[in-house]
């Protein structure tokens, strides 16, 4: 398969994922008397749905901003970066479902935990596709730096573990928890997203 389509594919897939997540903000019905403390009180109430949305959005942008940028440094593909990338979307099509669970129950160290250990999982199937195309550097356009990668696959190990200890802490404090999940997406935005170069090998 051509990695054009490995990649048109996976747009399409992240796309739906972004689609789900949002999908499960719903507007609050409200019966009766409705006045505009009362529809405060309601948005309020949603917001754990809210913040388990954005986390979640921002996580999954970051990852299709990084496999885009991956996948246009490479100038072919193979059978194994196939099921690699087609295990990472296992992975990330899940994603609504913790994100809707712990929304529903943000207070539940259960709730929490297996947001972050779902995260995890994904972080770890990322690096496992960077390590893949360390280990088949002639899947890779001449032009890219091949050094650069050992150092990208150390940054990639840290959400994998970042998610899990925040999933063990959940059973201490859930907001410790969740203040770690909020804080991962935004270390990536402004530090662990590789710009594209063009450096020469």
């Amino acid at each position: 398969m051509e990695k054009n389509r490995i990649e048109a594919f996976s747009d399409g897939v992240i796309a739906i994922i972004i689609t789900l997540l949002v999908l499960e903000l719903k507007v609050p019905h409200i019966e009766g008397e409705i006045n505009s403390g009362i529809i405060l009180s309601k948005l309020t109430a949603l917001s754990p749905k809210f913040l388990s949305w954005a986390v979640s959005f921002f996580m999954v942008l970051i990852m299709w901003v990084n496999h885009h940028r991956i996948f246009s440094e490479l100038k072919s593909s193979s059978n194994g970066l196939l099921w690699i990338n087609g295990l990472l979307l296992f992975g990330m099509s899940f994603v609504p479902f913790p994100t809707a669970f712990m929304g529903d129950f943000f207070s539940e160290p259960i709730a929490m935990s297996f947001f972050g250990i779902c995260l995890a999982f994904v972080g770890l199937t990322f690096f496992l596709l960077r390590l893949y195309l360390y280990k088949n550097p002639s899947l890779y356009k001449d032009t890219t730096d091949i050094q650069n990668n050992k150092k990208l696959l150390k940054r990639t190990l840290i959400s994998p573990i970042l998610y899990s200890l925040g999933a063990v802490s959940s059973f201490f404090s859930v907001y410790f928890a969740f203040t770690l999940y909020f804080l991962i997406p935004i270390y990536f935005i402004f530090f662990g997203t590789e710009k594209k170069k063009g450096i020469q090998k």
